[in-house]
């Protein structure tokens, strides 16, 4: 029963993808304060205060993105990514699984290292509403991304026990 793993090509499709654009945001520069300052006046939403709030934490923001920690993560990522791929091609379904279930532990590492990043991130916000809004957005935003990472190792170990079974079967038949 030889079956092509194509939930793992989705999965590392989907995941060389974001890795890429990942990447792309590490290595571009970053943004002064009154480039910034200037992008968010033009939404005409804010006050003076939550403006210079927004340019704040966004900068905060952005500049832990590219720390050096942070980029580690997103570059291993990527590799892992790319290894995973090459195995893949080259047949080797085991080694390929379990070089895509290390990119997502790694991913769910850095998800926890954001989530801390943009905690801290938060301390410059000074306007009560501003930071709970934000606070409740960046919270939901990461439980989301890390279901979706939990829902992929789920669905990898599924195939995996699935595949395993599978081979048991086989060589009950042939016994």
């Amino acid at each position: 029963m030889k079956k092509k793993p194509i939930y793992l090509w989705v999965l590392l499709i989907f995941s060389a993808l974001l890795s890429a654009n990942s990447l792309v945001g590490i290595f571009s520069p970053l943004p002064s304060k009154d480039n910034l300052r200037a992008r968010l006046a033009n939404s005409g939403k804010l006050t003076a205060s939550q403006l210079e709030d927004m340019v704040n934490y966004t900068y905060k923001v952005i500049e832990s993105s590219h720390s050096i920690i942070n980029i580690t993560l997103i570059v291993l990522s990527a590799i892992l990514v790319l290894v995973a791929i090459v195995l893949l091609v080259r047949k080797n379904l085991q080694y390929a699984t379990f070089t895509y279930i290390g990119y997502v532990l790694l991913a769910i590492i850095g998800l926890i290292y954001s989530y801390v990043n943009l905690q801290d991130a938060m301390q410059v916000v000074h306007d009560e509403t501003m930071r709970l809004t934000m606070s409740v957005g960046s919270k939901a935003i990461n439980i989301i991304y890390i279901v979706i990472n939990v829902l992929f190792l789920a669905l990898v170990f599924y195939k995996m026990w699935r595949q395993q079974k599978a081979l048991l079967e086989e060589e009950e038949e042939v016994v």
